[in-house]
């Protein structure tokens, strides 16, 4: 055991988790968004919407919320982004934004370029700080295990100058401001990171992988899996223990764990100990305290100012699409357990009333234990079946366990079918599957667990369609949209631009065989 590791495995039981003078999420959010408007009212944006007048507030929350429409990228970006990414100072934020992290979404086809500051960049480092003094709790987590090497699975750490700033993959701007004395125990390494071109990134790590010692993962599990089963092809191995066998954590954000869970551990001798993080490009907001629960606790004074509208018809369409601007927002005292709410933030790196497209639900209110439903634009409502994300991983996890298949990746796309409606469910598998056994398993599923959707297959949702095709697939239509990397996501449900190019390109494959 070497030194370093025992001064970390002592210094993370010693950090505090929480300060001596406790206060409760009220009073914590009203401390962040009294800090930020301070910050920012003499920004363009905050001028615009009178910051001055807001800060004099004792609780400024109920004027705030207000005060400006919501804000979704394409408008914070065409109003006050674009301007910052010119290198003007001060639009939303204090200053010339040093970085913006390119997002591929999940939604949308073009990249979104988000600001990320001096400031967001403290707030990460911050909870990162908290997450790792967390698992003192775990016995997994040995000074041993402290003195391995860590995995990081992400985008490249190339950055791109373009006038005053650099943009490029968040994960990429997080490895190149990472405190240099911890640089010797991430790998790949800046020279394998650097590389832009995300086979080439991964042909290297298969090719280094005997080398090093790692003893954690983090990063998307559906990537990491890739990794693994590369490594484990190339070298014939049977599992990944046989050149890590000191691997022991998986830190994952990203994606959904539940459906790569079994087809993930057949990589492994023996299960990790898995963690869920919730980080996005705009903001590092929560992560998981118990590996009983898988709930995240949501980070109350960290630079983030939260708010949430009830995702339901009043406030959202068909579609995902909200429906006023100025929807009745609900502050974090009164939020309600187990009620969907699309969440709103305004942070450090000049974001504001902004919504980053998730939905999320509140399992333990009074310890702001949140868990990620979906995507407010990855539900499916064709009659009113309100087919969220949950339900389609739910589904998908149900096959897998009835029949014993690995599907691990799948899209959902809504189709008219003669006067009515159809759900056509796209899953990759590189085994024989029957295609109407999986349609009656996830039909009778959605029935159950879903009760608008039991109304409406009796209604105008008349066909389920199963397409069964290879799993490389849907990595291959990541690649030919540009998206092939370390974070981008298959999305479970498709708009109808993608589906459109989706089905094209599947035609073509099919057509190809």
């Amino acid at each position: 055991m070497s030194f370093v590791s025992q001064l970390l495995h002592t210094g993370i039981k010693f950090v505090p988790q929480e300060p001596l003078i406790k206060l409760n999420p009220k009073q914590k959010q009203i401390r962040v968004l009294q800090r930020l408007l301070k910050y920012a009212k003499n920004t363009s944006f905050g001028k615009r919407y009178d910051f001055n007048d807001l800060i004099k507030l004792k609780d400024p929350r109920s004027e705030f919320k207000k005060w400006m429409p919501v804000y979704q990228y394409e408008h914070m970006y065409t109003e006050w982004w674009q301007r910052a990414r010119m290198d003007e100072p001060n639009v939303s934020w204090p200053g010339i934004i040093p970085y913006y992290g390119v997002s591929s979404g999940s939604t949308q086809s073009a990249s979104k370029y988000i600001p990320v500051t001096h400031e967001s960049l403290y707030a990460w480092s911050r909870l990162s700080q908290k997450l790792f003094s967390s698992l003192a709790q775990y016995p997994e987590v040995t000074p041993a295990l402290l003195s391995k090497q860590a995995l990081m699975v992400g985008g490249s750490t190339k950055l791109t100058r373009e006038g005053l700033h650099f943009y490029g993959d968040n994960s990429g701007i997080m490895a190149k401001n990472r405190p240099y004395w911890l640089h010797s125990f991430y790998k790949p390494g800046a020279v394998i990171q650097d590389l832009p071109d995300w086979e080439d990134r991964m042909a290297a790590i298969v090719r280094e992988a005997p080398s090093w010692d790692i003893g954690f993962l983090v990063g998307n599990a559906a990537w990491t899996q890739l990794i693994l089963e590369r490594i484990i092809a190339h070298y014939g191995l049977d599992h990944i223990h046989q050149i890590w066998p000191n691997l022991q954590l998986l830190l994952h954000s990203g994606i959904f764990f539940n459906p790569y869970k079994e087809t993930f551990e057949q990589t492994l001798k023996q299960p990790l100990l898995y963690l869920d993080v919730y980080a996005a490009t705009e903001a590092f907001m929560a992560f998981q305290v118990d590996k009983e629960d898988r709930s995240m606790k949501l980070a109350m004074n960290n630079g983030v100012y939260y708010e949430f509208i009830p995702f339901n018809e009043r406030h959202f369409d068909e579609n995902g699409k909200l429906i006023s601007k100025f929807p009745a927002t609900v502050l974090i005292e009164d939020v309600e357990e187990h009620t969907p709410y699309a969440l709103l933030i305004s942070t450090t790196s000049g974001a504001w009333h902004y919504m980053i497209g998730d939905v999320i639900c509140f399992t333990d209110k009074e310890n702001c234990k949140i868990k990620i439903l979906g995507r407010t634009k990855q539900s499916l409502n064709l009659t009113g079946e309100h087919l969220s994300e949950d339900n389609i991983h739910g589904a998908i996890q149900h096959v897998n366990k009835h029949f014993g298949f690995r599907i691990r990746e799948y899209t959902v796309t809504g189709e008219n079918s003669g006067t009515h409606f159809a759900h056509r469910w796209y899953i990759g598998s590189d085994s024989c599957v029957n295609p109407d056994g999986v349609r009656q398993a996830i039909d009778q599923y959605l029935k159950i667990n879903n009760d608008d959707y039991a109304i409406q297959r009796v209604a105008l949702l008349q066909n389920i369609e199963i397409v069964v095709i290879p799993t490389t697939w849907f990595f291959e239509w990541l690649d030919s949209r540009g998206k092939l990397n370390g974070q981008a996501k298959v999305p479970r449900v498709l708009s109808e631009g993608l589906k459109e190019k989706w089905q094209s390109f599947v035609a073509i494959k099919q057509k190809s065989v």
